[in-house]
């Protein structure tokens, strides 16, 4: 559990973006330290999302909003592993993370 955020709570609308890039910057963290230690990409990548999901839902974000940002982040890392079985993990966790700011995008468009 992550104690030093606060609840989004009702500026969810304001903070989502900020929220994110702190939890894609957690799983970033997990994400490395998992590959260093010997993890399989894919293995060191579901701890990162996972760590990313609880820091989201940790700090008040709704569910259907964190499963929107695991999912794109989820399609983005498999997109890109399907299109380069041998490209560099890190590209890898780049790809997921554009899936993420495009989901963002197409969901907060109007706020």
């Amino acid at each position: 559990m992550v104690e030093n955020l606060q609840p989004i709570g009702e500026d969810f609308s304001k903070s989502i973006e900020d929220l994110a890039e702190h939890a894609g910057e957690v799983a970033l963290d997990i994400y490395r330290t998992e590959l260093d230690k010997g993890s399989k990409q894919t293995q060191a990548f579901s701890k990162a999302i996972d760590a990313a999901k609880n820091v989201m839902m940790d700090s008040g974000c709704p569910l259907d909003i964190c499963d929107l940002l695991a999912d794109a982040a989820i399609n983005g890392y498999k997109t890109f592993i399907d299109k380069n079985p041998h490209g560099d993990p890190m590209e890898a966790f780049d790809a997921a993370g554009e899936f993420v700011n495009d989901a963002l995008d197409s969901e907060f468009r109007n706020y």
